[in-house]
């Protein structure tokens, strides 16, 4: 989501208030198609980001810091050479075109001062960042360049004359009567929604402020122009001219950022009332308001992607040791099959008399089961009937050695399925990006996921670890109970944080979060709160969806972590057993993290 004009707009007029004139300390370019603009003003330094991003194309101060390449690109030595120690001495915008013109004033190598401009072009996958010489209005670089192989209306080069990107043919609102404004609006296929209508034909409106404009006209706003009459477009001219002008002059200026959860879902310099069961944040200002949606859209995307690959890490390892699960109950079920061996072997010299030298095969009565059915037997003629019984003895030995084995690795395979499984919860449940990477750590330390090498010689001193941040509830009685989210949390809580008399609580053979109930000192947590953590144990667990859920509970003196046991794994006695129905922890009381 770019911004649209009228944002842009209010962009300029804060940054003309801000960092003009301002001198410009250092350029970077952290990314392909960003440029950041350290620029001081007024003894403080502020950092100008641009961006010629598809999906974040636009500009706005930010205080986000962001790591630099160790070499810079052709275009940030360009900008360098060109920008560093001048002065920021103008800011405009085109019109209310998502265009905005940099100008800077530097000491050319002849001696003279020289006007050079950065045209900020914002117009989604066509963004572009360009310099040039205003005096010939020639393109020194731009940070994407192409030629009329990919443009037939201009070049980007070096050399070039700039040409400003094709007029939208949008009418001003501001400069629009109501009979052209209705006689517009009517110019349109009628099956077209009515925000696209306002979008297509009104300069500097984007989507959500067109939206915005619906709704505070009174109308739905995936409302159809087919199904608007004189009464409901005279309603959007009359909330045009209220807002619009408004926000032009700056006034009514309130810039707002919705959240769906953690994820940002608009922001405009309004108040957005369409978005009134969203989360909203009010911001001071509009450079604040754009710096706080790509800085939250950016972790956002950023958590995302991180926990998809995360996701199908772990489902490939499951994937994995489920077909080992399976390959090793089919070697199960032939070593068991291999245990009538051995009875074959007694039976053979129970009967060796019976036996002609060179047969295939013997029916021989069984030595447990007299009156019962004869053995049929196969075996080797060129074996005596004993040494066909050792070979029976020998296959019937390594199949019973075998099962040992078998038995033992399949308790350490499901084992491994249920640690994977306990990763997966806590994956699903992760919040945040530090939960994300502490689930990403724990499969780094487990074998599960190689992180990319770093360059030999770089960060030699290791990263001091800082404790997780585990969540603290206060229950209805008063008393702190602590959740971990992760196996990572779970062994932080249980083995470092916790004292001997808290009170350590799990679901039952399920994967899940370890509860911990602090106890104050002489005086005993009441049965009410212990169920209460129980609720909070089944809901942060597999068995949120279940009812009737068995948490067991013990004092942590009872818990112990065998050695070299995977991080969550713990073992205890001495406890009792609550069966409870999930429940989320903001009907149990606040909640914060310590």
């Amino acid at each position: 989501m770019s911004p649209d004009g009228i944002t842009l707009h209010l962009i300029a007029k804060e940054l003309r208030e801000t960092i003009l004139p301002g001198r410009v300390e250092r350029v970077f370019q952290p990314e392909r198609q960003e440029i950041i603009l350290v620029i001081r003003c007024s003894g403080q330094s502020r950092r100008l980001l641009l961006s010629a991003k598809a999906e974040s194309a636009g500009m706005h101060l930010t205080i986000k810091e962001k790591k630099n390449p160790l070499t810079p690109p052709q275009f940030c030595i360009v900008l360098r050479k060109y920008l560093e120690g001048s002065r920021l001495t103008d800011i405009q915008q085109v019109g209310l075109d998502r265009i905005v013109r940099l100008t800077f004033n530097r000491i050319a190598e002849n001696g003279k001062f020289q006007d050079v401009t950065l045209i900020v072009e914002i117009m989604g996958k066509h963004s572009n960042i360009i310099l040039i010489s205003p005096d010939c209005n020639r393109i020194i670089d731009g940070i994407k360049r192409y030629s009329h192989a990919l443009s037939r209306y201009r070049e980007v080069l070096p050399g070039r004359v700039y040409l400003s990107p094709p007029a939208q043919d949008k009418e001003d609102p501001q400069a629009i009567s109501e009979e052209q404004f209705i006689r517009l609006m009517l110019s349109h296929p009628l099956t077209i929604p009515l925000d696209k209508v306002l979008f297509s034909s009104l300069e500097g409106l984007g989507y959500v402020l067109a939206r915005e404009i619906i709704v505070r006209s009174g109308l739905a706003p995936e409302l159809l122009l087919e199904y608007c009459g004189a009464h409901e477009l005279q309603s959007l001219w009359r909330t045009i001219q209220d807002l619009i002008p408004s926000l032009y002059r700056g006034e009514r200026v309130e810039p707002t950022v919705a959240f769906q959860e953690r994820h940002p879902t608009a922001c405009a310099p309004v108040s957005l009332t369409q978005y009134e069961e969203l989360k909203i944040v009010k911001c001071n200002t509009v450079n604040e308001m754009l710096d706080l949606f790509y800085t939250a859209n950016l972790e956002y995307n950023r958590l995302q992607q991180l926990q998809k690959h995360l996701a199908h890490v772990i489902k490939q390892e499951i994937s994995r040791c489920s077909k080992k699960l399976s390959f090793q109950e089919q070697d199960e079920a032939e070593a068991n099959s291999s245990l009538n061996l051995r009875l074959w072997g007694e039976t053979i010299f129970a009967n060796l008399h019976l036996i002609k030298p060179g047969a295939r095969e013997a029916s021989l009565p069984n030595i447990y089961e007299p009156d019962g059915h004869h053995i049929n037997i196969k075996l080797v003629p060129s074996l005596t009937a004993s040494q066909n019984a050792q070979r029976f003895f020998r296959k019937y030995n390594k199949a019973r050695d075998s099962l040992k084995i078998i038995e033992k690795n399949k308790k350490k395979t499901a084992a491994e399925i249920r640690y994977l499984n306990s990763v997966e919860f806590a994956l699903e449940e992760a919040a945040s990006l530090s939960e994300l990477l502490e689930v990403q750590a724990e499969l780094v330390e487990a074998g599960y996921l190689r992180l990319h090498t770093k360059v030999k010689g770089t960060n030699k001193k290791k990263p001091r670890k800082e404790a997780p941040q585990i969540r603290n509830i206060t229950s209805q009685n008063g008393f702190s109970i602590l959740i971990g989210k992760n196996n990572k949390q779970n062994d932080y809580l249980t083995m470092r944080l916790a004292q001997p008399d808290d009170y350590w609580l799990h679901v039952k053979d399920s994967a899940g979060s370890h509860i911990i109930v602090k106890s104050a000192p002489g005086q005993e947590v009441p049965s009410s709160t212990l169920k209460e953590a129980a609720e909070l144990a089944a809901y942060f667990s597999e068995a949120r969806l279940s009812s009737n859920v068995p948490v067991d509970c013990t004092k942590r003196k009872n818990v112990s972590k065998p050695a070299g046991s995977r991080p969550g794994f713990v073992i205890y006695r001495n406890h009792k057993t609550f069966y409870v129905t999930p429940k989320a922890p903001q009907e149990n009381g606040p909640d914060n993290y310590r």
